[in-house]
């Protein structure tokens, strides 16, 4: 009697039990929500992944080739053929 009761009294205390989250991102069906991935989320610090323990997305990045400036090579003025006197 005294197990029966203890088992009706345990059962009790679970009724009130759902699914919820702490933050709306925390939630697996709200993963594709724009405020939940990066770059929204980042500002606050409420993304899918980082609430989740999930390595983070990687954004996709443009990436930009630096290309390698010229030499700059000085001429004299023998070269530019300029008469250093008059200028011209």
């Amino acid at each position: 009697m005294r197990n029966t009761l203890i088992l009706f009294a345990l059962s009790f205390t679970l009724v009130g039990c759902e699914d919820t989250y702490r933050y709306p991102c925390q939630d697996p069906a709200n993963k594709d929500n724009p405020e939940c991935n990066r770059p929204a989320c980042e500002a606050d610090g409420f993304c899918y992944d980082t609430l989740n323990g999930l390595p983070p997305k990687q954004v996709i990045e443009l990436k930009v080739e630096e290309v390698p400036a010229e030499p700059v090579v000085e001429q004299t003025a023998e070269e530019t053929n300029i008469d250093e006197s008059t200028g011209e």
